[in-house]
């Protein structure tokens, strides 16, 4: 029935071409793209919204909201009604806050959507990938490693198992990117993954239109999606006004979506023995060195702010290299580095983090370090090059209720000190080093997450 019904889009595309309806065609599209995105639009995959704009411009979170729901409707071949809730301050779009209320993006923050910045490459893969959730439909075999890419340190942790089913079925392709900086190589390319790249308005429809060539969703029946028509699945509650909390925040960045770290709902359910759960008791927070101000004036100079450019911010950091333990498969541990980037102002205090972690007791293994990546966030501090991120998936990021309870997974898939050697122990060596130095950490800094892998300078 799939088949058919994309060979009758194909052939449909083929045969009207010319006369698309101009409710939802794009102006401008490239020669190479014609086919596929006249196949995309009688798929019924383009919004009205996309009436006469260019299709070479980066597509938006709010445009691509509306691309993700024609998708969906079109997999499970159903109308999908839109929400009349609002979850974000700066974006009352319904398909926004029904994509959002379906789990399929996640905001910046939890009154921020940011509906006109673009999506990145790896946010687009993260969105299509809970579409396939959504849909229940099988994670296909990974035949791609984006370690494979020469540019694969680029591609956050949160989208890297999306990223790869994307690749694996032929619905994200790599970049042809010319290999100009090497005289021998002149005229050759190199195929790259650019994850944090933007996908233009006729990319992205083409690329949905490979998400339903490619997987095969059981048909809904409306009666088995909606309760009434304001509730679409499980809906989110609607976010209450904060109380003042004594603690900071995170600022949701596009790992966001930690999910946007970006688009993170690629959430998965908890179900957490008791031998595990012992461990997310947490005792008191370690004091961190240090005021936010004190430090904010120490990496920007006084009266400053956060990078608004990426230029300004990369001619800010500094590549470091650390001495870290690593563990062998016997168990042993053995001597190694890490390269990273972090602010020059800070860099110091980062050598003399991972030398106390290294002449520790603990000798605590680190396979995975992260520190500046340039996010869409504006106050992520991993964009402020003040943010690192140690073994993300025995270290991983949740969601949290009031109690403390963890009930979404957003990045990683576990934190089990002692049971896994990679994980974190709260009041270690790891965490009482980086306190020394001003870096609050992610395991007990919330009170609306945690995020164990994250040690951040300003808290954030």
């Amino acid at each position: 029935m799939k088949h058919f019904r994309v060979l009758c889009a194909l052939l449909t595309a083929t045969l009207t071409a010319s006369c698309l309806s101009s409710a939802s065609a794009l102006t401008g599209v490239s020669s190479w793209a014609k086919t596929d995105v006249h196949a995309a639009q009688a798929a019924s995959l383009a919004p009205d919204t996309f009436a006469s704009l260019d299709a070479r411009t980066p597509i938006s979170r709010e445009e691509f909201c509306a691309v993700a729901l024609k998708l969906y409707e079109a997999e499970r071949q159903i109308k999908v009604p839109r929400t009349k809730k609002v979850y974000f301050k700066d974006c009352k779009d319904p398909n926004v806050n029904t994509a959002y209320e379906m789990e399929l993006v996640s905001g910046r923050d939890k009154n921020t959507f940011a509906p006109k910045e673009p999506v990145s490459r790896q946010d687009l893969c993260v969105i299509l990938d809970n579409i396939r959730t959504k849909c229940e439909v099988d994670k296909p075999d990974i035949t791609i490693s984006a370690k494979s890419f020469s540019d694969s340190r680029d591609l956050r942790p949160y989208a890297v198992s999306a990223t790869e089913v994307m690749l694996s079925t032929g619905i994200m392709k790599g970049v042809e990117v010319s290999i100009s900086n090497d005289p021998e190589k002149n005229g050759q390319t190199l195929t790259q993954l650019q994850p944090q790249g933007t996908a233009t308005r006729e990319q992205s429809l083409i690329m949905a239109n490979r998400f339903l060539s490619t997987f095969d969703a059981k048909p809904l029946k409306p009666s088995d999606q909606m309760n009434d028509n304001d509730a679409i699945l499980a809906s989110r509650p609607l976010a209450a006004p904060e109380s003042p909390q004594p603690k900071a925040e995170p600022d949701k960045d596009d790992r966001s979506e930690t999910p946007e770290k970006v688009d993170a709902a690629s959430q998965t359910e908890v179900d957490l023995n008791q031998e595990e759960e012992q461990f997310l008791l947490m005792d008191e927070p370690i004091s961190v060195s240090g005021t936010v101000a004190e430090k904010k004036n120490a990496v920007f100079g006084e009266g400053n702010g956060y990078y608004t450019e990426q230029a300004v911010a990369e001619a800010n950091m500094e590549q470091i290299t650390v001495k870290v333990w690593s563990l062998l498969s016997s168990g042993q541990k053995t001597p190694s580095t890490k390269t990273f980037k972090v602010h020059k102002a800070i860099v110091d205090e980062v050598h003399a983090v991972f030398d106390e972690i290294f002449e520790g007791d603990e000798k605590f293994p680190i396979k995975d370090a992260g520190g500046y990546s340039w996010r869409s966030s504006t106050r992520s501090e991993h964009r402020q090059g003040t943010a690192i991120d140690l073994n993300y998936m025995e270290n991983m990021e949740c969601s949290i209720d009031e109690n403390g309870k963890v009930l979404k997974v957003t990045t990683g898939s576990h934190w089990t000190p002692i049971l896994d050697p990679y994980s974190i122990p709260a009041g270690g060596d790891v965490v009482r080093a980086f306190a020394a130095h001003g870096f609050a950490w992610g395991g007990d800094a919330w009170t609306s997450k945690r995020d164990y892998m994250h040690f951040s300078y300003f808290g954030t």
